[in-house]
């Protein structure tokens, strides 16, 4: 198995790097690969800083994943309280922090995308468009406003521009942040 330590395992600041585990000679010929044959895991550079960042992460990673389930949770009981299909259901058993919530128009994809973008403690000034995306088939509009470039456990959504339309929702590292964004999104839905 191999990860990256911007999402969850690095419980939202550490800043870079990824792991692998599993039967140790996998591990070996993985490590072997990234840096040369002979040297693997005994060779290469990381700062102290880095080093502490990615045991602090370790250490903060399950109370950021708690809050980020509780933050899923909310989001799926306030939409499918408003009328909109959610999968996982809420009030169900989780086993992800990804939350889906099926906007039903690119109109409305958009506007909730927007809406979570405006609370984002970094880039709340920007204004998220659809854009052509490695790896999809259609447009992608992402809202991830985060303090590490790509650490989606921060709070982020994002959605193809195609049928059915469908928001998302991931992160989050204190349930409260969801209930800010959640009320400017019911905002931006109802004034379309």
């Amino acid at each position: 198995m191999a990860g990256s330590l911007i999402k969850n395992p690095g419980g939202t600041i550490v800043p870079c790097g990824g792991y692998v585990a599993g039967k140790e000679a996998l591990v070996k010929a993985a490590a072997a690969r990234l840096a040369a044959p002979g040297l693997g895991i005994e060779v290469g550079s990381t700062s102290g800083e880095v080093m502490r960042l990615l045991f602090q992460g370790l250490f903060l990673s399950p109370q950021m994943v708690g809050e980020a389930i509780k933050g899923s949770l909310l989001v799926a009981e306030v939409m499918a309280g408003e009328g909109f299909k959610v999968q996982p259901h809420p009030r169900i058993k989780r086993y992800d922090i990804i939350q889906a919530v099926e906007m039903g128009t690119p109109e409305l994809l958009v506007a909730f995308c927007r809406a979570v973008q405006k609370r984002c403690p970094v880039g709340s000034y920007i204004k998220p468009t659809a854009g052509a995306t490695a790896g999809y088939g259609s447009k992608v509009i992402f809202a991830d406003g985060t303090f590490i470039d790509g650490s989606t456990s921060e709070l982020s959504c994002d959605g193809p521009l195609r049928e059915p339309y469908v928001v998302f929702c991931q992160g989050g590292t204190h349930w409260t942040h969801w209930a800010l964004v959640l009320g400017d999104v019911l905002e931006a839905l109802k004034a379309l």
